[in-house]
């Protein structure tokens, strides 16, 4: 009979740290980031205010954590689409459709403006909440520097200012197709994205 191998500390400690993610995850979305306590949070993850705080200083920091955690998470997944396609201009594509695509995770939506209500309000998270953006725009800046880079082509503009217009464009439309409740204008934001993003395409097919 085999015996069961105990967790080490560090993999029960990054147990705790998921579950505790996930349970933050739902009552953000669910409730809003000021009426979701931490005892609320530490509960639903099964576990006590002290565990909560062992794992994280505030509820900012975990707040952070989360963001940071689905950060990543698009990452991999933008670089899965990058990995799927070897042409320059197709890649391209993909990556553009990918934006756009992007906004359509209501949940992620809702967080990121939860915690942007809540910069507003706070000056260190303000802070906070910029720093997260800039290494966000560094990312998306270099990606595209590199699809350019690749096409053999001059890209329409610096690559920090496209990936910084991209991501405004994307969230604002999203933004506004998730208040369009009964879809009467998803047309019409389906043309204001194809006034954006499709101006980007042709650049890169001339390099094929």
């Amino acid at each position: 009979m085999k015996t069961k191998r105990r967790k080490t500390r560090e993999q029960s400690q990054a147990e705790t740290r998921e579950r505790l993610l996930r349970a933050a995850e739902k009552a953000f979305i669910k409730h809003g980031f000021d009426a979701s306590p931490v005892e609320a949070i530490a509960e639903d993850a099964g576990y006590s205010r002290g565990a909560f705080y062992s794992n994280f200083h505030s509820k900012d920091e975990l707040f952070l954590a989360l963001l940071e955690q689905k950060r990543r998470e698009m990452e991999q997944a933008l670089d899965e689409v990058v990995r799927r396609e070897a042409d320059p201009a197709r890649r391209l594509r993909g990556v553009l459709d990918w934006y756009v695509n992007q906004g359509v995770n209501r949940g992620w939506l809702i967080l990121e403006n939860e915690f942007l209500l809540h910069s507003f309000r706070n000056r260190a998270a303000r802070a906070r909440m910029e720093e997260f953006n800039r290494r966000r725009f560094t990312d998306y800046a270099a990606l595209a520097a590199t699809y350019f880079a690749e096409s053999g082509v001059q890209p329409p503009g610096k690559p920090e200012a496209l990936a910084v217009l991209l991501f405004a464009a994307a969230k604002g439309l999203d933004e506004l197709a998730m208040l369009d409740v009964e879809g009467a204008h998803q047309d019409l934001y389906a043309e204001c994205r194809d006034l954006i993003f499709k101006r980007l395409i042709p650049a890169a097919e001339k390099g094929r």
